[in-house]
């Protein structure tokens, strides 16, 4: 049943450190404001100032982990950059000998869980009396999840502390030092805690339970054990997070195989260093000379260690274009086919993109042909999208077809090759101002649903009507080429200005309605004026796109 409770305890503990780790780098994206990165900036502007940051941050913090989980965070919040978090990571490394110190001259060691207590309660009660959406609330916020770093790393110390308590490293002797190593390497990974297994056997020191060399092996294991929690710190963030998880593990491994194999001349400078000292001090001061030597090795070459772990976990690139990425500029006719079928592609997101933001499904829109009137009362609830993101997909997208469409313009000098180019270029540009249009209503789509009268019913309902249609003629015509959905488009375009005056009628309404808030009334003149913007830019695409059709 015990065992059972310690299990439970570390799963909670790893959940509470995982979850911290990513609400920590959420927050920190949205505090990061200018001072906050200039400052990260200036303390992690080079290596040097990362090296030193990383040292004086884990001497301060009394954990390597910590800083290291830190780093991470910043890398993730594309606060620091691959080459200075491997730096902070070898500061980390020499500054974590500072606990050895203190526990060897005054035997102190810090209680984390106090200071993970006083960031989650100052982060969560400050959080609870500023507004929401706030820079400083979201710095606050990053406080808790600091703290929950701190409790989870806590959380999973303090069920096995009782193996902590009872691990008697005298009952398990050695005959190569190497399995010495080994069992620091286990007891740091098992208790999240470099610090506190060196203190292990720091105490069996000093009761003579174990020699110095076992001791010194025993030190070089618990190195690379600490590299467990920076791993676990990496657990689905993003490739730098991993590549400096990845440079944390190599430097702290070829530390430790580089101490091992030359532990003898280490043992004796450290008894040269300092001779006759307490074995207990003298081994703190053997953690830092063998941590000193690895950065020694590494510090010099942390652009090659950086270069070499960018080869790791690639992703591929995603490409917003279907086609044009696919092909070269220096084969202009199966170039033109490609751009010709990537416009296609633009308008379809435009029109997925219209169609989401009144909040009616693009399949039963385009696809399934439904009466508008059905679909505007089966779909009258406001979807929660990330309208947002959509748009600046699209945005990407048609930035990528004007570059193409640039580079292929210089590869052939022909009069209809160009005018076919300038054909496109225009119909790219006026998808892109339709898209723009319904970006700029969306914030109003949403304010229109919040009112709860019978005029703002009525006139989201028009609204949306407008857009609903403009895009089913506008597909018929530029998707199939169809002269029938051209001319449509160019009747419902003239019908649109017939309901522009219609609707003025009731933003008249509007305005008489005193429960309404007068500024709708100036909303619904701007919902208008965009919506008519909308059908006017795809008409105008559709009139550039019909040049190229044959008759």
């Amino acid at each position: 049943m015990e065992s059972l409770k310690i299990w439970i305890e570390a799963f909670s503990g790893l959940g509470l450190f995982l979850f911290g780790m990513i609400y920590l780098e959420s927050q920190i994206r949205l505090s990061a404001g200018r001072a906050f990165r200039r400052w990260i900036r200036f303390a992690t502007g080079t290596r040097f100032r990362s090296f030193l940051a990383g040292l004086f941050a884990t001497a301060l913090f009394q954990s390597s982990s910590v800083v290291t989980l830190m780093a991470i965070s910043l890398i993730g919040a594309g606060l620091m950059s691959l080459e200075h978090a491997i730096a902070v990571i070898f500061g980390a490394n020499i500054g974590t000998t500072v606990t050895a110190w203190i526990v060897g001259f005054v035997g102190f060691k810090m209680d984390i869980k106090i200071l993970s207590y006083a960031f989650i309660g100052i982060g969560g009660l400050a959080s609870i009396f500023l507004e929401e959406g706030t820079r400083t609330r979201s710095l606050f916020n990053a406080m808790v999840g600091f703290g929950l770093i701190f409790l989870g790393l806590e959380g999973m110390k303090e069920s096995f502390s009782l193996f902590a308590e009872d691990f008697d490293i005298g009952a398990h002797r050695f005959a190569h030092l190497g399995w010495y190593a080994l069992m620091g390497l286990g007891v740091t990974a098992l208790i999240q805690s470099s610090s506190a297994s060196i203190a292990i056997v720091q105490s069996a020191l000093f009761a003579h339970i174990i020699g110095f060399e076992a001791a010194a092996a025993f030190v070089i294991g618990s190195n690379v054990g600490t590299t467990v929690t920076a791993i676990l710190g990496a657990v689905g963030g993003s490739p730098d997070k991993k590549r400096t998880a990845l440079a944390h593990f190599l430097f702290n491994v070829s530390t430790g195989i580089v101490a091992l194999l030359a532990i003898g001349p280490l043992l004796k400078m450290t008894e040269a260093i300092w001779p006759g000292s307490d074995p207990v001090i003298r081994i703190a001061l053997f953690h830092s000379l063998f941590n000193v030597l690895g950065v020694a090795m590494w510090y010099p070459l942390i652009p090659f260690l950086t270069a070499f772990m960018k080869r790791f976990f690639k992703k591929e690139k995603a490409h917003v274009t279907h086609y044009i990425h696919n092909v070269s500029a220096d084969l202009p006719e199966v170039a033109r086919d490609a751009l010709f079928k990537e416009i296609l592609h633009l308008a379809e997101e435009v029109e997925n993109f219209a169609l989401l933001a009144v909040n009616t499904p693009p399949q039963k829109v385009l696809a399934e042909h439904l009466p508008i009137d059905k679909l505007l009362d089966t779909y009258d609830e406001n979807m929660t999208l990330s309208y947002a993101r959509l748009y600046a997909h699209i945005r990407r997208l048609e930035g990528e077809i004007l570059r193409f469409i640039t580079e292929l313009s210089g590869k052939r000098a022909d009069e209809r090759f160009q005018a076919d180019l300038d054909r496109m270029a225009r119909t790219t540009a006026y998808l892109a101002t339709a898209a723009k249009s319904i970006k700029d209503m969306l914030h109003d789509i949403d304010r229109w649903y919040d009112e709860d009268n019978r005029e703002g019913s009525l006139f989201l309902r028009n609204l949306r009507y407008q857009i609903i249609k403009s895009v089913r003629a506008f597909h018929g015509a530029f998707k199939d080429g169809e002269r029938e959905s051209f001319e449509e488009m160019e009747r419902f375009y003239k019908r649109i200005a017939q309901s522009y005056r219609n609707s003025m009628q009731i933003i008249g309404e509007i305005a008489k309605n005193r429960s309404i808030a007068s500024e709708m009334t100036t909303i619904a003149i701007n919902d208008l004026h965009l919506s008519k913007s909308f059908s006017k830019s795809l008409r105008n695409a559709v009139r550039e796109w019909m040049k190229g059709v044959p008759e």
